[in-house]
């Protein structure tokens, strides 16, 4: 029997419930009001993680004041290791683009033992989201609270002394490499005004601020804030009166990390990632496993209102009851199959995925997709790169983040409608539509489109050496193209009539009784060449965002889907 409300629980009752006072919707308040504020450091009633295993932590919230739910922060610290004497110090860190909301595998929120927001993959819903955000936020501020990686520089080579100019300068295709992106985590090199380095060619070590201690340093290690409202839509504009509602809990469900004997070779998926990814022996080593520095912990800040204003929102608590709405993200996955037919060419392999939501009024669709490196065929081909790119197995995103495929195109069948009259196949259309979901996609263009991994496009992204000799194969040639060209591929379609008007009533897209269809196909390649094919299945994840209302009540909460929540 499942804890979360169904729709017929209330929708006979939503009419009567009242809106969100100003004091509770997060926004400006346009009158003279009398607050305090107490800040909050809140230990979990439990915790226990083990890096095989993943692991959970439990908060209880207090039940005092209004809590300012969009500036709860989650804060932690990771170590390589779970003993004394473990780990290698600097050794490690978290992925590049999540940072360590990759720990994060699912967040659960309830009031009075009621769920009232889940959020599943919670790292990979919180990567696509984070791609909607400008390019200085992410390096400037969520960088910062997240320990991630997301920098780009320019990368410029110097203007060769003398009249006897440098090759990558006079020559074309076989050395490029005068202007390309950077990701400066992955890639430091002697460019145009930039001598940083005293070796010979390109480096790639972390600041020294994003390398995880071992156990013995623990404690003093980069530590990771995560706003709440970051991963959890329902916080972004809400504030929860908990003086007036029942028991508050907060349940995180911790990504596993390796297994202290895995070889890095075989680690397929995890949320940290090695310093430097052309260490020699690298792939051959062990004691990647990690643990937390000390149990994790809620920074809270709880508004105290005067007891007037306190007084009317307990009445209409008691009396009646709030009504938030609010958006809430379901996960769902499919499988592209693979290619069976054993002829050797391109072919094109097609699937249909039934994704359901009847009766409820969805917002966005996101689609992610990743090769299968689990299957027989995926073990053949995870080391595989597409011209070099890392769109399989990939040491420094591993499967958080979505991979260009070659000749893909998709439609959504919506209320037994097609919503496109052509399948959508035009690069420049799909990252179009996906922008469409809120203000704009924003990644390298060759991390979205490459072309179907056309040379020419991928050469935005570095991977030269810095001479500017293309060499996506040694150490000494720049790792950007390699870790993040064609792996920022996301599917989006928008069903909001107005992104302004967010979660009123209407503004999404009602779904009939018949579910909505997702169409996709793309290229597999067989070959009698092994290196050469490119047929495992592909596995799709779709993040569905749909609204919801909620109603607070004394003795816990109510939650419907649908319009009948008016």
């Amino acid at each position: 029997m499942t804890d979360i409300a169904q729709a017929s629980d209330v929708s006979a009752e939503m009419i009567k419930y009242e809106d969100v006072p100003d004091l509770l919707k997060g926004s400006v308040v346009q009158r003279a009001v009398n607050v305090s504020v107490e800040t909050n450091i809140l230990e979990p009633v439990s915790h226990q993680y083990t890096s095989e295993l993943g692991g959970v932590t439990r908060f209880v919230l207090p039940a005092k004041g209004v809590i300012n739910m969009p500036s709860v922060a989650l804060c932690f610290e990771i170590v390589n290791g779970a003993a004394a004497g473990e780990g290698v110090d600097r050794n490690l860190a978290f992925q590049l683009d999540c940072g360590g909301t990759a720990m994060i595998q699912r967040i659960t929120v309830r009031c009075g033992g009621q769920i009232i927001s889940r959020v599943d993959e919670c790292a990979l819903y919180n990567m696509i989201k984070n791609k909607f955000k400008s390019q200085q936020y992410r390096q400037n501020v969520l960088d910062v609270r997240h320990t991630a990686s997301n920098n780009l520089a320019l990368k410029v080579l110097r203007n060769p002394a003398g009249t006897a100019a440098q090759a990558g300068f006079t020559l074309g295709s076989g050395l490029v490499g005068y202007h390309q992106l950077i990701n400066t985590e992955l890639d430091q090199t002697n460019t145009y005004g930039d001598n940083i380095l005293s070796a010979a060619n390109v480096e790639h070590t972390k600041q020294r601020n994003k390398q995880l201690r071992n156990f013995d340093n623990r404690g003093t290690g980069p530590e990771v804030a995560i706003r709440l409202a970051d991963i959890i839509p329902f916080f972004i504009n809400n504030q929860l009166p908990a003086f007036a509602m029942a028991q508050l809990e907060i349940e995180c469900e911790w990504h596993r990390g390796p297994a202290a004997a895995t070889a890095y070779n075989n680690i397929n998926s995890a949320p940290v990632c090695a310093d430097d990814p052309s260490n020699a022996g690298l792939g051959a080593s062990t004691g990647h496993n990690i643990s937390f520095a000390a149990p994790p912990f809620l920074s809270i800040d709880y508004l105290h209102y005067d007891e007037n204003e306190q007084a009317k929102i307990a009445a209409a608590v008691a009396n009646n009851g709030y009504r938030f709405n609010f958006t809430e993200v379901v996960v769902t996955k499919g499988i592209n199959p693979e290619y069976t037919g054993g002829v050797n060419g391109t072919h094109i392999v097609e699937s249909n995925h039934l994704l359901g939501m009847m009766g409820k009024e969805v917002k966005k669709i996101y689609v992610v997709k990743n090769w299968d490196l689990n299957s027989a065929q995926g073990v053949v081909e995870k080391d595989f790169t597409d011209e070099g790119c890392q769109t399989h197995r990939n040491v420094q995103l591993w499967d958080l983040k979505s991979a260009n495929v070659r000749q893909e195109k998709y439609n959504f069948i919506v209320n037994n409608e097609r919503l496109y009259n052509m399948d959508v196949e035009n690069p420049s259309l799909q990252h179009h539509y996906t922008s469409h979901c809120e203000n704009n996609w924003q990644c390298a263009p060759a991390q979205f489109d490459t072309l179907n991994f056309n040379a020419d496009a991928l050469s935005i992204l570095g991977n030269t050496q810095d001479a500017g000799t293309v060499d996506n194969l040694s150490g000494g040639s720049c790792f950007t193209q390699r870790i993040q060209g064609g792996n920022a591929h996301v599917i989006g379609l928008n069903l909001d009539k107005y992104n302004e008007m967010g979660n009123a009533v209407g503004n999404g897209t009602l779904i009939s009784t018949a579910p909505i269809e997702f169409r996709y196909s793309c290229a597999k390649i067989e070959s009698a060449v092994g290196a050469e094919q490119r047929k495992a299945a592909i596995n799709l994840t779709f993040f569905i965002e749909h609204r919801r209302s909620l109603i607070i009540t004394q003795l816990g909460v109510k939650v419907a889907d649908g319009q009948a929540m008016v």
